[in-house]
């Protein structure tokens, strides 16, 4: 037979074809055995007896040559060191964009199982476009069980520790649960579907200070970041420890700590506070990011990459998670039904604002971020540079309170903003004393006022009249800043000018206007007035009744819900005025009288007061016979047709021994105190 080979022509007998065949398929089967060599050394051993080291040998094989390349995944592997075991990394041609983006992936990510006590062979999720991601935990949690175990031990030793009311969370009840327990995902269904290029993201040094914190909850916190976090991503972990004296966290937690990867104890040889731990962590932070979080929280699924993206498209900014509850007494985790946005009060409390209906929608149906005019200050993640660039925490704040107002309004004011990122979730215990003022100076209510005392002063322009009128009425805080505190406010504020910052009245039309709502310069109450025995407050019903709702202000801001009583003793609503129409007990708004003796026939409110800002409601009328008739106000259900079964405030006898009649407004104002305590 012949055969044309270029331009030279072959001859070959029958026996040599046949020759030249077997040769071919002999050479073929060869081939083919050895592929399947590298790819058993490639893809992991067959059995428990393999040697480890085989995956050591393995390099990248051609496992198919595609007609056409931009339509298939090139499948390299690499052999990962330092997590102790390979990723797989797909580049695809929507990849090869390194234009930075998110990426929606069909279907919905694999859940990520990390580092579970029960756990011990899951996989970790698939959190990158084609990407199986090793989270930092994994292998560490693999490798040094047992030394786990034992070190747990030495740390919550009942005969080791406090009581739980020294904590002020059910530390009996952490003790007893897994460190790595896992978290429901309460993210929008939409964020399940997004993706994250990791190389593109930044890394970071997340922050924990911490001050006689029961030790299994800092544990907890520490295992869900290393669990949940991408190894990639986690360049340290920094716990500062704000000279604490419980023996659990000395040797203890510093032998537990060693088992950990990434993880350091920064400890304070003087006892400053929060705020000033916080700075100590950050300067010495190594990655571009910087994340502050509380010893009490634990992070969810996903929570890192979506603030991380959000920081690489906007780094002027500072973003914080969806924060939901953990139960301090059974721990649970839970997600609000309805969404808010930070905001403050007049006493510069912080407080929730919901969303509007819009800005709620976009976030549940499509996880987008949301502004937030303010900080919860439980967990904050913003680029390093640009943190202290714009001033950092304010040190001049002793131990803690107001250094998430003062960032916020900083923040906005001088350029930057401030987001919640809906996809990212952080559970965090809201206890009932949030930080311990332990070893400090003065005592804690002395200690925030002082601390709030200086906000208002940089940054609240002509609104600090607002914070001195709400706050000067408790004698416990009618303080005065020393020498020393004063020079350093006024340094802060040489600062707000060097930068060039807006004025607070553009922060309040621009960020918040929902704040407008200002107490009247002659109201002597202002706010919602609630029930003390049923937490249930007075709302206006469309039809301009005064009734009542259970959704009330216990550190939420609605605005539409504030009444003023005010010193010629009507009680206004806005432009409206509160009026009483006996026989009928119920209360209407209506048009304000502008005459003493009009007001004296429309009703005058006073709050006989049991409290600063408590009591029974009273109100006067004078009737035809120009008598004054007293009422007290009282939460009933409704027996009238109009809004009948409904609660509704309601004129009734005056009765010292009813709850139903005791009353709290928000804030007790007065203006007049102002001079005298004000700082210049």
């Amino acid at each position: 037979m012949r055969f044309r080979i270029g331009g030279t022509v072959v001859e070959l007998g029958r026996s040599q074809l046949v020759n030249a065949v077997l040769l071919a398929v002999l050479v073929g089967l060869a081939m083919f055995f050895l592929s399947g060599q590298l790819l058993v050394l490639r893809h992991g051993r067959t059995s428990p007896d393999d040697n480890k080291n085989d995956l050591e040998l393995a390099t990248p094989v051609v496992l198919f040559l595609p007609d056409n390349p931009d339509d298939v995944a090139d499948i390299e592997e690499d052999y990962d060191v330092a997590a102790g075991r390979r990723r797989t990394v797909q580049n695809r041609r929507r990849d090869r964009d390194r234009t930075p983006r998110t990426a929606v992936e069909k279907g919905r990510p694999e859940a990520v199982k990390g580092g579970g006590d029960d756990d011990d062979d899951d996989e970790a999720a698939k959190r990158s476009p084609g990407k199986t991601v090793e989270m930092a935990m994994r292998s560490a949690n693999k490798k040094k069980r047992p030394a786990f175990a034992e070190a747990l031990k030495r740390v919550v030793g009942k005969d080791n520790r406090p009581p739980d009311s020294h904590y002020n969370i059910n530390v009996t009840l952490s003790d007893s649960m897994s460190l790595d327990r896992p978290l429901p995902d309460t993210r929008p269904a939409a964020c399940l579907k997004m993706t994250f290029d990791i190389d593109l993201l930044p890394k970071v040094s997340v922050i924990i200070p911490f001050f006689n914190e029961a030790p299994t909850m800092i544990l907890r916190t520490v295992h869900s970041v290393l669990n949940r976090s991408p190894d990639q991503l986690i360049e340290e972990i920094i716990l500062v420890d704000d000279l604490s004296f419980d023996a659990p966290l000395k040797t203890p937690l510093d032998r537990y700590v060693r088992l950990l990867p990434k993880v350091r104890i920064i400890r304070r040889s003087k006892r400053s506070g929060l705020i000033v731990s916080r700075m100590d962590g950050a300067r010495v932070a190594k990655a571009p990011v910087i994340i502050f979080l509380d010893a009490h929280s634990e992070v969810g699924e996903g929570w890192l990459e979506p603030m991380l993206d959000e920081l690489r498209l906007n780094p002027k900014q500072v973003v914080q998670p969806f924060v939901d509850g953990i139960d301090s007494k059974t721990l649970e985790f839970s997600a609000p039904g309805t969404y808010y946005k930070g905001a403050f009060s007049w006493d510069l409390r912080y407080t929730w604002l919901r969303l509007a209906p819009h800005e709620e929608e976009r976030a549940k149906e499509l996880g987008q971020p949301f502004v937030s005019p303010t900080l919860v200050g439980c967990a904050i993640a913003v680029m390093k540079d640009y943190f202290f660039a714009m001033g950092s925490f304010d040190e001049g704040l002793y131990v803690w309170g107001g250094e998430n107002l003062e960032l916020a309004f900083r923040i906005w004011m001088c350029g930057g903003k401030t987001m919640t990122i809906t996809c990212s979730r952080v559970g965090h215990v809201f206890k009932q004393s949030p930080n311990k003022f332990d070893g400090t100076i003065g005592t804690k209510e002395q200690t925030v006022q002082k601390n709030l005392i200086r906000v208002a002063d940089v940054w609240l322009d002509r609104y600090r009249k607002y914070f001195y009128a709400t706050t000067l009425p408790y004698d416990f805080k009618r303080l005065q800043l020393t020498e020393g505190e004063r020079a350093s406010l006024v340094e802060r504020s040489r600062m707000r000018e060097t930068m060039k910052c807006h004025n607070f009245d553009w922060y309040l039309y621009n960020v918040i206007p929902e704040m407008m709502d200002v107490p009247p310069m002659d109201s002597r109450y202002f706010g919602e007035i609630m029930s003390l025995h049923t937490r249930a407050c007075w709302e206006v019903t469309e039809d301009y009744f005064v009734g009542m709702t259970y959704f009330c202000f216990e550190h939420k801001v609605i605005p539409k819900n504030n009444f003023a009583l005010t010193a010629d003793g009507l009680l206004r609503y806005r432009d409206k005025c509160v009026q009483i129409v006996p026989p009928k007990p119920y209360m209407l708004l209506a048009e304000c009288p502008r005459r003493p003796e009009d007001i004296e026939r429309f009703g005058v409110w006073e709050l006989v007061p049991q409290g600063v800002v408590w009591g029974s409601l009273k109100v006067k009328l004078k009737n035809a016979n120009d008598v004054f008739v007293y009422w007290c106000i009282v939460q009933v259900t409704n027996a009238m047709p109009e809004h009948r079964g409904d609660q509704m405030p309601q004129l009734g006898n005056c009765d010292g021994n009813d709850l139903f009649q005791i009353w709290a407004f928000t804030y007790a104002v007065d203006f007049t105190l102002e001079a005298q305590f004000a700082q210049a």
